[in-house]
């Protein structure tokens, strides 16, 4: 693929330079399975980027008139299997079609494809996209699971639906020049936001309640309010609506409590802020958005689990 960018193809990207149409097909059935064939002998100039932030991976292109057929499994490692795909069309159209349906995307449309099923795509002259795969354990983590595995295209009038397309863009546009933290933190909060496919289809989605989606809940809680330092188990446990002495019994059998884990936690998110070269915060400050009561406290703690004081980590080489 082309060299990466961090903006969306909304436009044809400056600096980035077009991919030839042999190199493209190539792309297309090693990393697709897919055979792709030009409308046009000489195809218009077209573009793309691709790009992972934490379990996701992203893609934008602009590409000229063409036809994806199914050619089975790729030539390189089959992602398809693990990862369900969201489509947002910019700016064109694409045709696809899978197991008798027919759909038609337009700008602004957004499709969710379960793309280890064969089907065949039709798309338009100029047409600019993004791609997003989502792992499906991810999904399933956060209490959501495929039961139809049929595609479809979610309510463009809907505002709900609305926010997850412009989030998804800009975190396309933005993502790949953010801090690592950044990323991985922007990539949670977008697959959160895949719940409203749910609502968007409840056929083809399902939630589900399961231990392991217990967990992710309390987690997922835990690490977006990790600056608070009043949160305890009472807390975790109201938040996601169980009783704390399940909750306490979860962990349990994973090896750890609740406060157990949010020391933890609050330890590693501590370090990364240290040792991001983007990030400039005094020790205080790391401390304080860490939820420890005092930055006193908090280097104890620091030092105890990692034999080194949070000074040392941000005195040390930033890669």
């Amino acid at each position: 693929m082309a060299s990466e960018t961090n903006l969306a193809l909304v436009n044809t990207p400056a600096g980035i330079p077009p991919i030839t149409p042999d190199a493209w097909r190539h792309a297309i059935e090693t990393s697709w399975g897919m055979r792709c064939d030009f409308a046009d002998s000489d195809p218009s100039p077209m573009y793309s980027t691709h790009w992972l932030m934490g379990g996701l991976h992203l893609s934008a292109a602009q590409v000229a008139a063409q036809q994806w057929t199914w050619l089975g499994e790729p030539a390189q490692t089959d992602w398809r299997h693990d990862m369900m795909v969201v489509n947002i069309v910019q700016r064109g159209a694409v045709d696809i079609e899978q197991s008798g349906v027919c759909l038609h995307m337009t700008d602004g449309s957004m499709l969710l494809l379960d793309a280890s099923r064969k089907y065949t795509q039709t798309v338009a002259e100029g047409t600019t996209g993004i791609s997003v795969r989502v792992p499906r354990s991810a999904l399933a983590q956060r209490g959501l699971r495929l039961c139809g595995h049929d595609m479809f295209i979610a309510d463009p009038a809907s505002a709900d639906v609305r926010l997850l397309r412009s989030w998804i863009e800009s975190t396309a546009a933005h993502g790949q020049g953010a801090s690592r933290t950044a990323r991985a933190l922007a990539a949670e909060h977008l697959i959160d936001l895949m719940q409203i496919l749910a609502a968007a289809d409840p056929a083809a989605l399902k939630r589900i309640t399961n231990a392991d989606a217990v967990l992710s809940r309390a987690k997922r809680f835990m690490e977006r309010n990790i600056g608070n330092d009043t949160i305890d188990l009472p807390a975790v446990a109201r938040a996601i609506g169980v009783s704390h002495g399940h909750l306490s019994r979860l962990f349990a059998r994973s090896g750890t409590t609740v406060m157990r884990f949010l020391w933890q936690l609050r330890l590693e998110r501590a370090k990364a802020m240290l040792a991001d070269p983007h990030i400039e915060l005094r020790i205080s400050d790391v401390a304080q958005r860490c939820g420890f009561v005092s930055a006193a406290h908090f280097s104890r703690a620091f030092r105890k689990q990692y034999g080194a004081t949070p000074r040392d980590v941000l005195r040390s080489p930033k890669s």
